[in-house]
């Protein structure tokens, strides 16, 4: 199963939509605009994303 990955970046936080590849939304939130807790979130949340 395919996901794609949305992202809303600003300073402090990021917003982040995860969709599959039928188009549902499996995972909505924020994380801070770190890359650590961004990789971290996605790696969680979207683990077959392209």
């Amino acid at each position: 199963m395919k996901q794609y990955v949305g992202l809303d970046v600003s300073q402090r936080e990021t917003s982040v939509c995860v969709v599959d590849d039928a188009g549902k939304t499996v995972f909505q939130g924020k994380a801070k605009s770190d890359p650590g807790a961004l990789t971290e979130l996605l790696r969680k949340r979207a683990p077959h994303a392209e």
